[in-house]
């Protein structure tokens, strides 16, 4: 449970580290283009992903969407899931002792 709730942390200074470099490519003097989690999963898989065409099915076409957001989207709501995923829950006694 720790090294989840670490590496959910970890993940969302990431997000916030890809959001503020994305921020950095929009005010530049070039034209914008942003980091898509595609271009991450590449850097990462090593090769691209194939997407879904025209008539895919359902399952294609949502990891195509997923593919053209934001990669600073998707590594947050990664972290932030597996925060929360991963919190320390209270222990609820159901046998307590009632007083009479």
């Amino acid at each position: 449970m720790v090294f989840g709730r670490v590496l959910g942390w970890l993940l969302i200074g990431l997000a916030v580290i890809m959001a503020s470099a994305d921020a950095v490519l929009a005010l530049g003097p070039a034209e914008y283009a942003g980091i898509i989690t595609a271009d991450v999963v590449t850097l990462l898989a090593g090769h691209t992903l194939d997407t879904a065409e025209a008539g895919g099915s359902m399952i294609d076409s949502i990891q195509a969407t997923i593919l053209d957001l934001p990669a600073w989207i998707a590594v947050g709501l990664m972290g932030i899931s597996l925060s929360v995923a991963c919190r320390k829950r209270q222990r609820v006694r159901r046998f307590a002792h009632s007083r009479r």
